[in-house]
């Protein structure tokens, strides 16, 4: 299975930003500080932004344009919450999030979308699977009834598709299954431990529980959707926009530098390396 490749051939300037504002001197000097909120380390790519070798030789606008101070959320509503409370400039949502953020007007000033994050549900690379233990008697869908299933939060991307394929197989989301929150860190736990019948892996963990074995997968979001769909983006709350735009013209030009940097195989083995000894985690995820 291939790993999934973050879809970034275009950004999506769809705020006012057109035209360099002129700033005094004393402005200038400032560099600001982009407050930015993701959900799983490596997996999503803003959150390379940390490692200190690609901040040198790939971010050729961080610390002269921008600054960044990066923070993890167990899912994208509560990112939405951040962003609403004003403890976030920029974050990571799912389609879902950022649609009901928008709707409701929970976050003051509203939000943008300045660039795609990733797609789902291609049929050539790595889709979220859904998984439970190799000798549990699930073995499909609809053999869900009545079981607990875990996602990282209620009103995340993974529920809402966690919600569909139950619909597309008979079974209501609320009478006859119990969707409950649980990290991605603690997530192969749960299904291990029984605490849960199956549960959502985000992509690093899927193939960290893989290589133990043991396990199985039940349904995938490709087998939920059949298509692929746009699922994330980096949103920005338009106060921020208007208040640091240059600060986001310099963020974005690194992110599609770092996505093409990233992207390239002579470059592979660096960007395993520079990741595994910055998360900790398996050169082999």
């Amino acid at each position: 299975m291939k790993t999934r490749v973050a879809a970034l051939m275009t950004l999506i300037p769809v705020f006012a930003l057109a035209g360099q504002m002129l700033l005094p001197a004393t402005a200038r000097a400032q560099v600001p500080t982009i407050r930015f909120q993701y959900i799983v380390a490596a997996d999503n790519l803003i959150s390379l932004f940390d490692i200190p070798s690609i901040q040198q030789t790939v971010l050729k606008n961080y610390g002269k344009r921008y600054k960044m101070e990066l923070t993890r959320a167990q899912g994208t509503p509560f990112a939405v919450a951040a962003l609403a409370a004003g403890e976030a400039d920029v974050a990571f949502l799912a389609y879902n999030s950022f649609a009901s953020a928008v709707i409701k007007r929970v976050v003051p000033g509203g939000l943008t979308i300045i660039g795609p994050d990733f797609y789902d549900s291609h049929p050539d690379y790595f889709n979220f699977p859904w998984m439970a233990l190799a000798d549990s008697p699930i073995n499909s869908v609809k053999d869900l009834r009545g079981k607990k299933i875990g996602v990282l939060a209620i009103g995340t991307g993974a529920d809402a598709t966690t919600r569909l394929m139950l619909k597309k197989n008979g079974l209501d989301p609320v009478k006859d299954v119990n969707i409950v929150e649980i990290p991605a860190p603690a997530m192969e736990e749960a299904v291990r431990s029984k605490k849960i019948d199956v549960g959502f892996f985000a992509a690093s963990f899927y193939y960290r529980t893989m290589a133990t074995g043991g396990v199985k997968t039940i349904f995938t979001s490709y087998d939920a959707w059949g298509k692929p769909y746009l699922f994330s983006f980096n949103v920005a709350r338009n106060e921020f926009l208007k208040k640091s735009p240059d600060a986001i013209r310099g963020f974005l030009e690194d992110y599609v530098a770092l996505s093409r940097y990233a992207h390239k195989p002579e470059n592979r083995d660096a960007v395993i390396d520079a990741v595994s000894a910055q998360f900790k985690a398996p050169k082999a995820l």
